[in-house]
């Protein structure tokens, strides 16, 4: 890498620290709420197996509570046993609940014959979401989101579907950095080192979707982070030009995602834009 990126932008320099102030993050954020519990949604996968993992350290893993949401269509019976293994390692409550009567009625609903493709997906995302928001309101819990900065900047998540969560411990750590924190935190190789998916149809996987590696999307945006010319990011990573104007573009045109709905401006103040409340004792 060169110069300006430095030896590895993506290194956990302190780890300790790292987990002791994402701990301390999620943990204030519970009391401050009145929470009583944290609602994950584990598939097996790398963020979601450190999301929990974070949150059952932070806590207490009797205080967390890690659902697993398999259907039909995408059952993975490896990376259900994945989440499981992860949450047997930190002792937290576990539930298996299989969705596909809820994903069956939904198509019959929709009359979606030819349910497929993004739009389907998008529905199958949101009806987890559903899912995770019953329990946490049955358990007086908050539900905590798994993505990572990669994902979040690029858009790559289904509103109001994966991206709907109260919190978010990962959201400002890029993917290879959360691998890297992985390492450190225990978790197993095989999860650590597997493709990412949302596994909302059979075969799918991100970095097929997003069209190049997460260590080469990350150092893209890297750059745009910083506010680097495509052309500088270009000659710094040595990754093509048209390739890096590809991925600026995808990150302009989803911060519609990253945004709360916008609103008319009619009054004085308007809530959640210019209405902001600071947090309360």
């Amino acid at each position: 890498m060169s110069s300006r990126f430095g030896e590895d932008p993506f290194a956990i320099r302190e780890p300790e620290e790292t987990v002791t102030r994402l701990e301390r993050f999620l943990t204030t954020h519970l009391e401050e709420t009145g929470a009583r519990c944290l609602v994950v949604g584990m598939s097996g996968g790398l963020d979601s197996s450190v999301t929990a993992a974070l949150c059952a350290l932070a806590i207490g893993g009797q205080r967390v509570l890690g659902i697993n949401l398999p259907e039909k269509e995408t059952r993975n019976n490896k990376a259900l046993e994945d989440a499981r293994l992860v949450a047997s390692k930190y002792r937290m409550r576990f539930k298996i609940i299989d969705i596909t009567p809820i994903v069956r009625a939904s198509q019959s609903t929709l009359d979606a014959k030819k349910a497929r493709g993004i739009p389907w997906g998008n529905v199958k995302a949101r009806l987890r979401a559903a899912v995770l928001y019953y329990f946490a309101n049955t358990e007086h819990g908050l539900v905590v989101g798994t993505g990572d900065k990669s994902e979040i900047m690029l858009g790559y998540f289904t509103k109001f579907g994966d991206g709907a969560c109260d919190i978010q411990p990962l959201a400002d750590l890029y993917k290879t950095s959360v691998r890297n924190l992985a390492r450190h935190l225990g978790i197993p190789e095989r999860i650590r080192v597997k493709a990412s998916s949302p596994e909302l149809w059979p075969g799918q996987t991100a970095e097929k979707e997003l069209g190049l590696s997460y260590e080469k999307l990350d150092r893209i945006l890297w750059g745009l982070e910083r506010w680097l010319t495509p052309e500088g990011i270009a000659e710094e990573t040595g990754l093509k030009l048209t390739l890096v104007r590809r991925v600026r573009e995808r990150w302009l045109k989803s911060e519609h995602k990253r945004r709360p709905p916008l609103a008319m401006k009619l009054g004085y103040r308007t809530p959640g834009d210019d209405l902001r409340l600071p947090r309360l004792e």
